[in-house]
């Protein structure tokens, strides 16, 4: 079964996934939000432009799923493929919270070809992770005081 490897960036943190190439680009979102330690508790979006997502010719978001605030050829995140999407060298920005503004730099980094399996896999991890909530982190290490 084929699977696409996949780089993601944010500042000095990066980390390393696997997905089966048959996966969703849901599935992908949700494996880059548990790797950097998030809460999935926001819409989000693939975006072909890297520097400003408003220009994107391309772009694959949550909110053509729900029916909101979707643009005109504006294709879902939860029927699109990651294999559909991703090739080899093929970069997307992953912008999660449109409100703090995430933005991940998500480089399909190769193919790999092997054994069956479902769910992303997480290869490794470095560099420290942004913290999605550092006013509400320091409030609650206050409050343990």
């Amino acid at each position: 079964m084929k699977s696409l490897l996949f780089k993601i960036e944010h500042g000095d943190w990066n980390a390393e996934l696997q997905l089966p190439a048959t996966g969703t680009l849901e599935s992908l979102a949700y494996a880059i939000i548990e790797a950097v330690g998030f809460d999935m508790d926001h819409c989000f979006g693939f975006y072909d432009n890297l520097k400003n997502t408003h220009r994107s010719k391309e772009e694959y978001t949550l909110f053509a799923d729900i029916g909101e605030e979707a643009k005109d050829g504006d294709s879902g995140v939860k029927t699109t493929l990651v294999d559909a999407v991703f090739r080899p060298k093929k970069k997307m920005l992953f912008l999660f919270d449109y409100g703090d503004d995430w933005m991940f730099l998500v480089t399909c980094t190769g193919e790999a070809e092997g054994r069956a399996f479902k769910r992303p896999k997480l290869l490794a991890t470095s560099g420290t992770p942004p913290v999605q909530y550092p006013d509400w982190d320091e409030e609650e290490e206050a409050d343990d005081d």
